[in-house]
């Protein structure tokens, strides 16, 4: 299991602790890239930070949309450790017609 420490409205990579695939994962995204996390149960979008001024990249990920609601308010719990791991796909239902 992987676990993430509250520390900032960002999520610092470094502070992913338990899954170094998973952290891997997320320092190889372009800025301003696109993934999809479930944190303490709660799936969102999340987007890889822009580069900095020098160049080299940020190591972190901001929350959007609901996900930034939830994770706001996850704040109180500073220094706290919440289970993350990517988003596991939704399953794709099909229709079978007559069989």
């Amino acid at each position: 299991m992987s676990y993430v420490e509250i520390r900032d409205h960002a999520l610092w990579l470094k502070h992913i602790h338990g899954n170094d695939d998973l952290k891997a994962d997320l320092e190889a995204l372009s800025a301003g890239e696109l993934v999809e996390l479930e944190i303490c149960g709660f799936r969102g979008m999340w987007k890889k930070m822009d580069d900095g001024k020098d160049g080299r990249p940020t190591q972190g990920i901001k929350a959007i949309g609901k996900a930034r609601e939830h994770w706001h308010s996850l704040q109180s719990e500073r220094g706290e450790l919440v289970v993350i791991q990517k988003a596991k796909s939704k399953p794709v239902l099909a229709v079978i017609n007559g069989k």
